[in-house]
């Protein structure tokens, strides 16, 4: 045997070709061949995963700190009226007012973010309102106690969280948003009392109007019966069955039964009463009418300075100015009483605390780093596996030679 014969296979396989060597890969088991080429890979792998991950740690680090805070209300709200408070506070007037009153307080950059946050995410990011407890998802039922039991289900802590970029921005921003929340949202929840007031007071004097028709035939007809009985003659008997006492369930009804003075006596009784309702009700229909056009001047007041940054106080005072000049007592008593009531309707907004911490909002560092070095890990380990793929492409493995 020659010495070129007894080489060891070691010696063979070092000096093989790159297609030789591929085909002898191409028999090793799938777990040795990944691993040996992760392994031929590693400085390319720990570089392009180690590198990215400590510059996102740094850019994270160095990145400024956000503040929060958050403010609570002890206020009761059920699902429908927590959406509705949602839509009116995020709606584009007011946020619009909020961003004005934000420019005057020289917050200008928060209310760039604010006037261009084109998403509910991002507006949530800035302001996000919460109620504890959370309302009940409201699931398909057919019971009708269940879906009443829902309904009626109340929260009874709202909190509004605040995020900035500063604690100095913080205090300036978190007086603008709870002032809009305190002062300047209820003239909405005001308007729509006062929209309801207005419908409920047409519809009673709608009422009376319709009543005052009817109730003037019925007087005219009694007047007219008693024109008639005191046309009659007295009966001769009567005066022998005076000492006779008749009982009746329904003595207007059954007074066509009685002696002919007790008839007229019925009569003239019903045609006062009859006035007297109709006079009554002339009055309470001239004071709803009085209570409409007041009503009128209140909700015009706040429709016309609904897009302005129009707050309670201010409607307070309007309220104040109208019954100074109120002359009718009527009048003045109505509006003392809707003063108290306008008043209660602020009061719902009952803060927890007056002055709410500032916290810095925590960056997570460490987790985000972590979660960044795994996902680094997989591209590059992806990587590596297509450029050996690519190498193996251009050096495909030959068949095995022939002994011999």
């Amino acid at each position: 045997m020659t010495e070129s014969q007894q080489t060891t296979p070691a010696t063979t396989a070092s000096n093989s070709p790159p297609s030789d060597r591929a085909a002898q890969r191409l028999g090793e088991p799938g777990l040795l061949r990944y691993g040996r080429l992760l392994w031929k890979r590693r400085l390319m792998i720990l570089v392009g995963s180690l590198l990215p991950t400590l510059g996102l740690a740094c850019i994270i680090h160095f990145w400024p700190l956000r503040y929060t805070t958050t403010f609570v209300y002890e206020r009761p709200l059920m699902e429908s009226e927590y959406n509705v408070l949602l839509r009116r506070f995020y709606s584009s007037e007011n946020l619009d007012k909020i961003v004005a009153r934000l420019r005057e307080k020289g917050v200008a950059g928060y209310a760039l973010k604010l006037e261009t946050a084109q998403t509910e995410q991002a507006l949530h990011r800035l302001i996000r309102f919460s109620v504890s407890p959370a309302c009940p998802t409201r699931l398909q039922t057919t019971d009708p106690t269940t879906s009443e039991e829902i309904s009626k289900s109340k929260a009874q802590l709202l909190s509004i969280a605040i995020t900035g970029d500063s604690e100095d921005e913080m205090g300036a921003v978190s007086e603008a948003v709870t002032d809009n929340f305190e002062r300047v949202l209820p003239i909405y929840e005001i308007r729509k009392d006062l929209i309801e007031s207005i419908q409920e007071t047409e519809e009673l004097a709608a009422e009376i109007a319709d009543s005052r028709f009817s109730q003037t035939i019925e007087l005219q007809k009694e007047k007219t019966r008693l024109q008639q009985l005191s046309s009659l003659p007295e009966a001769p008997s009567e005066g022998a069955q005076s000492n006779v006492v008749l009982q009746f369930t329904e003595v207007a009804e059954s007074h066509e039964f009685l002696p002919l003075a007790l008839q007229r006596d019925a009569v003239q009784s019903k045609i006062i009463d009859l006035q007297e309702t109709l006079n009554s009700e002339e009055e309470m229909y001239s004071y709803y009418l009085k209570v409409l056009a007041m009503n009128g001047r209140l909700l015009g007041e706040i429709e016309g300075r609904l897009l302005l940054y129009y707050t309670v106080p201010e409607f307070l005072a309007f309220l104040d100015e109208q019954m100074q000049a109120c002359n009718e007592n009527t009048m003045v008593d109505y509006l003392k009483s809707y003063i108290r009531k306008t008043q209660g309707l602020t009061l719902v907004n009952t803060r927890a605390g007056e002055q709410p911490i500032v916290y810095p909002v925590s960056k997570h560092t460490l987790k985000r780093a972590v979660l960044a070095l795994i996902v680094f890990l997989m591209i590059m380990t992806f990587v590596a596996v297509l450029q050996e793929h690519g190498q193996e492409r251009h050096h495909p493995a030959s068949p095995p030679k022939p002994a011999g």
